[in-house]
């Protein structure tokens, strides 16, 4: 089930004159996280130049049922080294195309953590020391 919540933005609707809806229009991100969710792998489905996004998620599902089959569940610990960086990879491409832009980088968080920590240290210092 897909909620409010799953999609960055609400659909649009175009409403013809009788108050019927003749259109709707879905941010690009949003509407590849309904193709992910609803696993449409047909490339023809996805937006063009992200068709790459269909493989992928074919390839993805096709790990997890494998998985499902060895080990009677999913479970990312159990797969092969180079299949856990194949899948790590294939689900970075999908996280890059629903990407609105509002993502933070890991090197930025990291770099605000480090700040943070060196101005408590600071402030610590100044508390003990005067």
């Amino acid at each position: 089930m897909v909620t409010s919540q799953a999609l960055p933005k609400p659909p649009q609707f175009e409403i013809d004159s009788a108050g019927k809806p003749t259109a709707v229009r879905l941010e690009t991100a949003a509407y590849i996280q309904l193709l992910v969710r609803a696993n449409i792998t047909d490339p023809a489905f996805w937006p063009p130049g992200m068709e790459a996004g269909a493989e992928a998620l074919a390839r993805i599902r096709e790990i997890e049922a494998e998985c499902i089959a060895q080990h009677g569940e999913f479970d990312w610990e159990k797969l092969p080294s180079s299949i856990q960086d194949e899948y790590d990879a294939l689900c970075a491409l999908l996280d890059r195309l629903q990407d609105e832009g509002d993502r933070v980088a890991l090197r930025s968080l990291i770099d605000d953590e480090a700040r943070v920590i060196t101005i408590t240290q600071i402030a610590h210092r100044r508390e003990v020391y005067g």
